[in-house]
Formats: structure tokens, sequence, C-alpha cells
């Protein structure tokens, strides 16, 4: 029931309250500041068993990819109060390493003999930031940006898993760092990505052709405003005053020209700012292999970090 203790605590520091029921079932009363996170919703009814959630139609199931869980989690992200969180595992067990990690590697002519395997700590960054994106409104949008500190790359893997870690915020047991974490690359590493995708998404917002037809439809009109004027100011017997006068309002167009063509220049090109709110570093087990591998006359000693989450492997560079 480790998902009801990870809402529970986190509801709690919330400033809101958990009352049990029954086993898997309780009443939850969340903060007024927090209930648009829940569709305006102050109480709410919550199972974490299956067969309760069945007997308990008006309970809402928590489980991996439930509104209630995701909404916590952003809560939990945004609000962050805790620097440091460990992933809480079950266990730190791989099952036939040898094949898998040959599988990993997929490289049929060599052979691989494994020769040591320990439990490490690795660790990820969670950069929390907020963009705004000034054009001819302001759109603000957060971007969170998950750093490998084993190997200074973002990973959008864990990312994507990261529902799938139940955390402390005390040391349940003390691992090995295999590196030397250097968070100045990773700040830059995240920063460069968030700027790229911000880029990338403003781009995708602005329909280019539409801008270049505003463009030439605003030149023309004014165009022809302004040969219409220079055929008035080229007419014979015109006074002095009204030569200013007519030269006055070319330039009266002049600028309203400009003006209507910045704000689509300034729609186009709009400003990004971005500002890091907070950081989170995770510290996940993983198990790290250190094995030879062997390739005709060469032999090599490689080592390979398994992550639980992602059940994948990974290289340090």
């Amino acid at each position: 029931m480790k998902l009801q203790q990870f809402v529970t605590e986190t509801v709690e520091t919330l400033g809101g309250m958990v009352i049990p029921v029954e086993y898997g079932l309780c009443h939850v009363l969340i903060p007024e500041n927090y209930a648009s996170y829940f569709q305006n919703k102050t109480e709410l009814k919550l199972s974490f068993d299956f067969e309760v959630a069945e007997e308990n139609p008006d309970s809402e199931f928590v489980t991996f990819g439930s509104y209630v869980l995701e909404q916590l989690l952003t809560l939990v992200h945004e609000k962050a109060q805790t620097t440091l969180r460990y992933a809480d595992l079950d266990r730190l067990k791989l099952g036939n390493p040898q094949k898998k990690i040959e599988m990993f590697l997929q490289d049929e002519q060599s052979k691989i003999a494994i020769g040591s395997e320990r439990a490490v700590f690795g660790l990820w960054t969670v950069f929390q930031y907020h963009i705004a994106l000034a054009a001819d409104e302001v759109t603000e949008t957060k971007h969170q940006v998950w750093v490998n500190m084993l190997t200074n790359e973002v990973d959008p893997v864990m990312q994507q898993k990261q529902d799938h870690i139940m955390y402390q915020e005390q040391v349940p047991y003390v691992y090995p760092i295999p590196v030397q974490p250097d968070m100045e690359t990773a700040l830059q590493q995240a920063t460069t990505h968030v700027k790229e995708k911000s880029e990338q998404q403003k781009n995708e917002q602005i329909d280019q052709h539409q801008i270049s037809k505003d463009i030439s439809r605003i030149n023309h009109y004014y165009d022809a405003l302004i040969a219409e004027n220079n055929k008035r100011a080229n007419r014979k017997g015109l006074s002095e005053a009204k030569q200013h006068e007519i030269n006055a309002k070319t330039e009266t167009i002049e600028l309203e020209r400009d003006k209507q063509l910045q704000e689509i220049y300034n729609k186009a090109n709009g400003e990004i700012k971005i500002n890091l709110e907070n950081a989170i570093i995770y510290f996940v087990p993983l198990l790290e292999y250190t094995f030879k591998r062997q390739r005709k006359r060469d032999q090599d000693q490689e080592k390979l970090f398994y992550n639980p989450i992602t059940k994948d492997f990974f290289r340090i560079a």
C-alpha cells in the first residue's frame, strides 16, 4: 500500500487531511488553495485496492496513471518542499543478467564474462522551468527536464516513468555514487534543452505562410494609399500649405504601416523568457555490472548500469 502512504504524506504536507475508513479506502480533505487541481473539489473519496474500488463505486481508484495521482505528482513538483528524494524499491535484483546484457549489446562477435555486480546510487536532477512567450499575448507554461547525473544527458524516459517512482525523504539505504556529480554541466544541458524545446513550440504555433500573406496584404494596402497621396502631391497649382499637408499625410500612412508590420514581426519573433523555479535530486538504486568483453584477440573491461525504473541498461561515456 505504498501508493496510499505516498498520497497520505503528500496531502498532509499540503495541509490537507486523510481519514482512513477501512482497508484501502479513505476520505481526503483538500485545502482550498489546491482545489483547482481537483476540479474544484475539496473532498475526495479514494480507494487503493481494486476490489475495494468495485465495492465503493463512488470512490476513485488510485493507481498509476489515475487522475488524482497525476494531479498530486504535479503538485509535488510545482510545490517542492525538499530537494533530495530517495527512490523506494521493493527489490533490487536482475534475473539472468548475462543474457540481458548480451541482448543489450547485440554483438554476436564477442563473448562476455561478468566480473562483479554491486548496488550503487544513480542521480537524476529534475529542473522545473517557467516559460513565458511574449508575442501578441503572453503564453505561460511549465516544463520539466530530467538529467541523468551519471551521463550528464537529458533523460526523457525517466521523465515519462516518473509516476512509477515512490520515494522517501530520508535515506533508506546507503550506496556508493560511481561518479562525481557535475551540477553546472547538468544545468547547462537542461537549459539548452528547454530553450530548444521552447523555440520549437513557438515555431509550431506560428503560421509562417499566414504571416507572409499578412505582410504582403499590409504592404499592398499602404503602398496604394501612398501612391494615391503622391498623385495628389504632384497636382499643379497646390499651395505650400496644401503640399505640406499632403506630405504629412504620407508620413502618417508610413508610420501606421510600420506599426502594423512591427506587430506582425513581434508575433512571429516573440520573446521567450525562461526561469528556473526549482531543482530536485532523485537518488535511484542501480545495479552496476563490470564485465570482460572478448573480441577475437582483444579483450576489454566494460561497465553497464541497470535502471530498475526504466528496466534498461546505460553506459557512462
